[in-house]
């Protein structure tokens, strides 16, 4: 019988995966340890990944992560439904419009209504200061992106990219994250 988590010895970050998929193959009856090992490794990568995000725009009084991503798409698109956003970034309508309040106090973001049939539509357009704003934090974002990825090959960040897109869009029904 396995002790209590505490009462093992903690496993070095190399070896964290492998002791996480074991763990959980004799916890848990069943359970595929390379179905474990894949999700904690991509949720850790993940998380790495936010966690450079999050310090290098806190260290540079840029924009949280949701934040910077309603900017980023608005910058893309130039003009973008307040429900699209929510949509393409896998956020709720709720969070959406709480992240838009505050971006527009902080005069980055416009909201308008909608002209047409459904005047409940709110567009949103970024402001000169919001498109300065987000272009000099992709920079200094898309920098530590490409320094993050050093690791891999051009093929590996290609098929790394691949698998990642069929993961997100798996679910025909599921309008998460797909665009």
């Amino acid at each position: 019988m396995l002790g209590e988590p505490h009462d093992r010895p903690r496993p070095a970050a190399s070896d964290f995966v492998d002791t996480v998929a074991d763990l959980t193959q004799r916890r848990a009856e069943g359970a595929d340890p390379e179905t474990t090992a894949l999700v904690v490794a991509l949720l850790r990568a993940g998380g790495r990944h936010r966690g450079l995000f999050e310090r290098r725009a806190h260290d540079q009084g840029g924009r949280h992560l949701r934040a910077f991503s309603v900017l980023y798409l608005v910058w893309l698109y130039g003009r973008l439904r307040a429900r699209d956003l929510a949509r393409l970034l896998g956020m709720s309508r709720q969070t959406t419009s709480a992240v838009l309040a505050s971006l527009e106090s902080g005069g980055l973001v416009c909201r308008e209504r909608g002209e047409g049939r459904d005047r409940r539509l709110v567009e949103v357009r970024l402001t000169d200061d919001g498109r300065r704003t987000v272009e000099r934090e992709f920079q200094a974002q898309h920098d530590l992106d490409g320094q993050w990825l050093a690791v891999l090959s051009p093929a590996e960040q290609r098929t790394l990219r691949h698998l990642l897109e069929r993961l997100a869009t798996q679910h025909p029904g599921d309008n998460t994250l797909v665009g």
